[in-house]
C-alpha cells in the first residue's frame, strides 16, 4: 500500500471512530438519562458538550496544525477519543447523584468531542494536500465514512444491546441482542480508536498545502475576513444544525412518532449518504458545488418537515429518503468549497468552519430538547383534565412550572400494565387499570407531539440556505461560473504579474 493510500485509509478509520461517538452514544442516551433521572434538556446538554469540545479543539487545532504537523494533531485526537470514552464508562460511580453525574458526563463528553475535532483538524487538510486538484470529490469520499461509521456503530450497538431487527421488505434480519448495559456498549468506541492509533505510528505525513506554499500567517488569517468566507461561515451554522442536530435525536423521534426503532432510520439514511458521497465529484461537475448545495437545501428542509409528520414505517422511511438526499453532501461540500475558494487559509479555514458548525450543533441540540419538554408537557395538560393524574408524569422546576415528563414514572406505568404485580411507586400502584391505560396513552401522544415539533422547528433553517446559496450561485454564474483558486508558486506569481511568458522566437 502506498503512503498516500495508507494515510487515506487511516483518515477513514479515524472518522469512523468519530462516527461511533455519535451513533453509539445516540443508541444509549435514553437509557443513560433514565439511570440519572435526566430531563431531555439534560440529555441534550451532555450531547452538546461533545460538540462544544469539537468546536474548541477545531479552533485551537486550526492555529497549531501547520506548526506542530498533522501527525501530532492526530495523536491528540487518539488520546482524546480514548480518555473521553473511558471517562464516560465510569459514570455509574455517581449513581444516586444526578447533578454530579451530569457534570462528569459533560466533562468527558467534551473530551470525546475534542477527539472528533482534532480528527477533523488533521484529516481535512491532509486530504486537501494529498488530492489538490480534486478536493471536493475526495473530501466527499472521505466523509462517506462518517455515515459508514454510523451504520457500523449503530448495528454493533444494537446487537450488543437490545438486538437487531430489520425489515428490509424482501428479507427480514433478526439478530438477538446481548443486553449489555449502556456503559459497556460505549466501550465499543475504543475499537476503531485503537486501530487508527496503531496506524499512526509508522505513518509519514506531508506538509499542509498552505505550509508547502509558504503562505504567510498574516495572509492565512486575512482569508477569514473575506466577505464571502463570512457568508460561508454563516451558512455552515445552518447546514450543520440541519444535518447533525436532527440526527442526534432521530432515534428518539422515530420511536415516539412512528413507533419504529429509530436506529433503523439512522442506518438507512447513513447508507444513502455513504453511497451518494462517492458520486459527489461528477454531480458537482455538472451543476457546480453551489448548485449542489441549493438542491440539497431544498430536499433537506422538505424531508425534515415531512419527518415531523411521520406516523408509520412507510412514511418514516419515505420522508427519511428525502431528508437523507438533502443532507448527504452538506458537510464535505461546505469544506470542499472552502478549501477551493480560500486555499491560502489552509487548515485554519477548514477548522474555523468546523468550529462554527459544531458550535451551532451544540446550541441547537439542547434547544431541541427544550422544545420536546415544552410541547410534551403542554400536550399532557391538554389531553388529561385530571390534574393529579397529569402531575404523576410531569416534573416541575423549583418555580413550580412544568419542566419535563418523568420518563422513569412512564416506564413504571408501562410495566404495571404488562404485569400487575410489577414493583412500582405507591402512587402508580394505587391507580386502576383504566387510569394506567389512559396515562400511558396520554404520555405516548405527548411525547410524539414534543419530538415532532422539535423537527418542525429545525426545518425552517434550510429555507434560509436556499436563498443564500441561490444568490451565490447567481453571482458565480454572472462571473462565468464556479472557479476554484490555487496557491501559486513565486515563479508562477511573477509570470502572472508579467502577463505570461513569451514563446520561443525564430
Amino acid at each position: 500500500m502506498s503512503q498516500r493510500s495508507w494515510l487515506f485509509v487511516l483518515s477513514c478509520i479515524a472518522l469512523i471512530a468519530s462516527a461511533f461517538t455519535f451513533s453509539i452514544r445516540g443508541e444509549v442516551v435514553q437509557e443513560m438519562g433514565k439511570q440519572f433521572a435526566f430531563k431531555q434538556e439534560q440529555n441534550g446538554l451532555v450531547d452538546s458538550a461533545r460538540f462544544w469540545g469539537m468546536a474548541a479543539s477545531l479552533l485551537v487545532g486550526g492555529f497549531i496544525c501547520d506548526a506542530i504537523g498533522m501527525k501530532r494533531v492526530m495523536f491528540l485526537a487518539f488520546f482524546s477519543h480514548l480518555v473521553g470514552t473511558l471517562g464516560m464508562v465510569f459514570t455509574p460511580a455517581f449513581d444516586g447523584n444526578s447533578q454530579q453525574a451530569l457534570y462528569w458526563l459533560c466533562a468527558f463528553s467534551f473530551i470525546m468531542g475534542c477527539g472528533n475535532g482534532f480528527t477533523e483538524t488533521g484529516i481535512n487538510p491532509l486530504i486537501a494536500t494529498l488530492y489538490p486538484n480534486e478536493k471536493t470529490h475526495y473530501l466527499n469520499i472521505l466523509h462517506a465514512w462518517w455515515p459508514g461509521g454510523l451504520i457500523i456503530g449503530g448495528m454493533i450497538a444494537l446487537i450488543a444491546g437490545r438486538g437487531l431487527n430489520l425489515d428490509l421488505g424482501f428479507t427480514h434480519v433478526n439478530v438477538a441482542g446481548q443486553h449489555w448495559v449502556w456503559w459497556q456498549i460505549l466501550l465499543l468506541i475504543g475499537v476503531p480508536t485503537i486501530i487508527y492509533g496503531l496506524m499512526l505510528l509508522p505513518a509519514t505525513f506531508p506538509k499542509t498545502e498552505r505550509a508547502a506554499g509558504n503562505v504567510s500567517t498574516a495572509t492565512m488569517i486575512g482569508q477569514a475576513f473575506r466577505p464571502l468566507f463570512l457568508i460561508w461561515a454563516f451558512c455552515m451554522l445552518l447546514t450543520a444544525s440541519t444535518e447533525l442536530a436532527p440526527q442526534s435525536w432521530q432515534a428518539s423521534v422515530m420511536e415516539k412518532t412512528a413507533n419504529l426503532d429509530g436506529t433503523q432510520i439512522l442506518i438507512y439514511t447513513s447508507g444513502m449518504m455513504f453511497i451518494l458521497r462517492h458520486f459527489a465529484g461528477p454531480i458537482a461537475h455538472q451543476i457546480s458545488p453551489i448548485g449542489l448545495l441549493v438542491v440539497s437545501s431544498i430536499l433537506a428542509g422538505t424531508g425534515l418537515y415531512l419527518l415531523s409528520f411521520a406516523n408509520s414505517a412507510a412514511t418514516a422511511f419515505g420522508y427519511a429518503t428525502i431528508f437523507g438526499l438533502g443532507i448527504a453532501y452538506f458537510w464535505p461540500t461546505m469544506l470542499g468549497v472552502a478549501s477551493e475558494r480560500f486555499p491560502k487559509g489552509g487548515a485554519m479555514i477548514l477548522c474555523l468552519l468546523g468550529t462554527v458548525g459544531n458550535a451551532a450543533i451544540a446550541l441547537t441540540i439542547p434547544q431541541m430538547g427544550k422544545i420536546v419538554d415544552m410541547y410534551s408537557t403542554s400536550e399532557v395538560r391538554t389531553l388529561e383534565s385530571d390534574t393529579k393524574l397529569a402531575d404523576l408524569i410531569i416534573k416541575q422546576d423549583d418555580a413550580g412550572k412544568d419542566a419535563s415528563l418523568k420518563l422513569a414514572v412512564i416506564d413504571q406505568v408501562k410495566a404495571r400494565l404488562k404485569d400487575p404485580s410489577a414493583a412500582v411507586d405507591e402512587a402508580i400502584s394505587s391507580l386502576s387499570p383504566e387510569q394506567l391505560d389512559r396515562l400511558q396513552t396520554v404520555a405516548n401522544k405527548a411525547q410524539s407531539v414534543g419530538f415532532s415539533m422539535a423537527f418542525r422547528w429545525v426545518s425552517v433553517l434550510p429555507a434560509a440556505l436556499v436563498v443564500i446559496f441561490g444568490l451565490i450561485w447567481i453571482y458565480d454564474w454572472s462571473r462565468g461560473g464556479y472557479k476554484a483558486e490555487k496557491i501559486l508558486s513565486a515563479e508562477e506569481e511573477d509570470e502572472l504579474l508579467a502577463g505570461g511568458s513569451q514563446g520561443p522566437t525564430s
